[in-house]
C-alpha cells in the first residue's frame, strides 16, 4: 500500500516593504538593498533638517527691532528676550544653511568610500558584472539612484530654507554673499551634490580601495568648493555706484568690491577714509565732488547662481564621462 504525502510550500512574504522593494529591478535594486543603511541615514538628515526649518519659520522674529536704551529711559531695554530671540534663530538658521551647503563632502566621501570603492576592493562589483549586469549598467545605477534622492531631497530643502530665511530676513546679519547662504539659497548646491557624486565614482574606480578614494574625492569636491568660493565675485559683472555732492551709503544687502573718490577724474580708492593720512595732492584743494563704489547688488544673485551652477555641471559630466571611460577600460 503506497502513502500518498503532501508537500506544502511558504510563500515568501509580500509586506509592504518587500512589494515596494519589489518594484525595483536589477541593479537599482541591487544598490537599494546594498546600501539602505546610507538611505536611511540620508531621510534621517532630510527629516531633521526640514523639520528644523518648519519649528524656525514659526519662531521667526516677525517685526525688526526698534531703538532701545538703558534701564530708566524712555526707550524699551535692549536686552532679552527680543535679542536672544534673533540670536537664537539666527544661529539656528545659519547651522542648517551650514549643513546644506557642505552635504557635497560627505556626498563625495561616500560615493568614492563606500558606494564604489568599497565594492571594487572586495571584489562584488566583480561578482554582478559576471552575471547578467554589464559594467555600464552597474555603474549608471551606482550614480542614478543617489542623483535622484540627492536632487529631490535637496530641492526641498533648499526651497524650505528660503522660505524660512524670507519670513525672519530682519533678524539676520548674513546676505546673500554669504557662502553658506548663497550655496544653500540656490541651485548650485544641487550641481556640486551630482559633482561629487561623480568624483566620488572616479576616485574609487581609479583607487579601488575604499578609504583612499573616499579620501580623494572628499579632498578634491574641498578644493573645488573653496576655489569656487574665492572667485564668485567675478563670475559676473559689477556695476558701479557714483555719488556727486555727498557720499552715500550702500545697503548690506550690496557685496562691496571697491570705493573711494574721484579726484580729478581719477579714482583714488586710498582718499576714501577722511581718517586716513592722504597723499600729496589727494585732495588738492579743488574739492571733492564725486564717490564712487564698484559692487554686486542683490539683483546679481541669480546670474551668479545661474553661472556658477553651469560650471560646475559641466564639471560633473566630465567627471562622469572620465569614470565611465575607466570603468571601459578597467573592465576590458
Amino acid at each position: 500500500m503506497t502513502e500518498n504525502t503532501t508537500l506544502t510550500y511558504d510563500r515568501p512574504s509580500t509586506g509592504r516593504g518587500s512589494r515596494g522593494i519589489g518594484l525595483l529591478k536589477g541593479p537599482v535594486r541591487s544598490v537599494w538593498l546594498l546600501h539602505r543603511r546610507a538611505l536611511l541615514l540620508f531621510g534621517a538628515y532630510l527629516v531633521l533638517s526640514a523639520g528644523s526649518l518648519v519649528w524656525l519659520r514659526f519662531i521667526a522674529p516677525g517685526e525688526e527691532l526698534g531703538p532701545c536704551g538703558s534701564l530708566g529711559s524712555d526707550l524699551p531695554p535692549c536686552g532679552p528676550p527680543p535679542l536672544d530671540s534673533m540670536f537664537d534663530f539666527a544661529g539656528n538658521l545659519g547651522a542648517v544653511a551650514f549643513a546644506i551647503a557642505w552635504l557635497p563632502l560627505a556626498v563625495a566621501f561616500y560615493a568614492g568610500a563606500v558606494l564604489v570603492g568599497a565594492e571594487l576592493e572586495r571584489g562584488t562589483a566583480g561578482l554582478s558584472w559576471t552575471q547578467s549586469v554589464t559594467p555600464g549598467r552597474w555603474l549608471a545605477a551606482k550614480l542614478a539612484v543617489p542623483a535622484v534622492l540627492l536632487l529631490s531631497g535637496v530641492t526641498v530643502l533648499s526651497l524650505l530654507y528660503r522660505w524660512v530665511r524670507g519670513a525672519g530676513a530682519k533678524a539676520l546679519g548674513d546676505q546673500w554673499y554669504f557662502t553658506d547662504v548663497f550655496l544653500a539659497l540656490g541651485p548650485a548646491v544641487l550641481a556640486y551634490c551630482l559633482f561629487a557624486l561623480a568624483v566620488g565614482a572616479l576616485a574609487g574606480l581609479l583607487v579601488r580601495r575604499a578609504l583612499p578614494a573616499g579620501g580623494l574625492a572628499f579632498v578634491v569636491t574641498a578644493i573645488v568648493m573653496l576655489f569656487a568660493d574665492g572667485r564668485r565675485d567675478r563670475l559676473w559683472p559689477t556695476a558701479d555706484v557714483v555719488w556727486r555732492n555727498s557720499r552715500g551709503e550702500l545697503p548690506n544687502s550690496a557685496l562691496q568690491m571697491e570705493n573711494g573718490l574721484v579726484v580729478a577724474g581719477k579714482r583714488a580708492e586710498r582718499c576714501w577714509d577722511p581718517q586716513v593720512a592722504m597723499p600729496p595732492g589727494c585732495h588738492s584743494g579743488s574739492g571733492i565732488r564725486e564717490w564712487y563704489a564698484v559692487l554686486h547688488p542683490s539683483s546679481h544673485f541669480w546670474p551668479i547662481q545661474l553661472v556658477e551652477t553651469g560650471i560646475v555641471l559641466a564639471l560633473a559630466a566630465a567627471a562622469t564621462f572620465a569614470a565611465f571611460r575607466v570603468l571601459r577600460r578597467l573592465h576590458a
